[in-house]
């Protein structure tokens, strides 16, 4: 069975003790697709968190926290709310370059795309109203509301994958991509202008789209097919593997 990892949030509060969780649309959606979701605590020591990934055959990089912008040789900005996690940080650009390196299959949602950016060298806006990239909010809830639309590129991996080149998303980010990194390719742009969708052309399966199409998936066939193409790379990806190590 393909497994794809998916790393967990940190949670704290003063009426529970510090937890480790991310919501279950994802774990739900990776399943439709019939993959074996692992979740991926915050394992601090490398050599521990290379057991994890040497387990992966796709890794699925979640919503959440902004990104720490030094990250991205950016100071952080007083004005702009940050809601910064380190210690996510330092994990998921790990796995990240990891799997860049080892051409393992990768998306990105939301935070994802912007770590998968920033794990190839890009930046990010660190509030698109208050840096002047976007007028209105992309932050809408609720979670499946179909906000704005999302013009892809025809012929790109994230086209061939969603089986269209226009579609309508839900939008529940402050940041988004500014520079993209070298590596990757623009390929899908909100209908304001902003990135909202990359894909690295050297790699079979490494996409990253800026809405939540976890959240869509039972109810748009384009989230479905999202999900569906990336749990076929995987496989790939396993298959290849087992041929390697003489499995059958």
């Amino acid at each position: 069975m393909t497994v794809v990892g998916i790393p967990l949030r940190p949670f704290t509060g003063t009426t529970f003790p510090p937890k480790l969780a991310l919501n279950r649309t994802y774990f739900d959606a990776l399943e439709s697709a019939g993959a074996i979701p692992l979740p991926v605590p915050l394992v601090h020591d490398e050599d521990r968190l290379r057991v994890y990934y040497e387990l992966l055959d796709g890794l699925l990089l979640p919503g959440g926290a902004d990104v720490e912008p030094r990250r991205y040789d950016a100071v952080a900005r007083d004005d702009c709310n940050l809601n910064l996690m380190p210690e996510l940080d330092a994990l998921e650009l790990t796995l990240a370059k990891w799997a860049i390196a080892d051409g393992l299959p990768v998306f990105g949602i939301c935070r994802g795309i912007q770590v998968l950016n920033v794990a190839c060298g890009g930046t990010l806006w660190q509030d698109l109203q208050v840096e002047g990239a976007a007028r209105d909010s992309h932050d809408r809830d609720p979670r499946d509301l179909l906000v704005h639309g999302l013009d892809v590129e025809p012929g790109s991996l994230l086209a061939r994958t969603l089986g269209e080149t226009h579609i309508q998303v839900n939008s529940l980010h402050h940041q988004a991509i500014r520079e993209v990194g070298p590596s990757l390719r623009a390929v899908a742009h909100s209908t304001d202008g902003l990135i909202e969708g990359v894909e690295h052309p050297a790699r079979e399966f490494m996409l990253g789209i800026q809405c939540h199409p976890e959240e869509l998936h039972r109810k748009h066939e384009w989230a479905a097919r999202l999900f569906a193409g990336f749990i076929t790379a995987a496989n790939r990806r396993r298959e290849a593997h087992d041929r390697l190590v003489g499995r059958t």
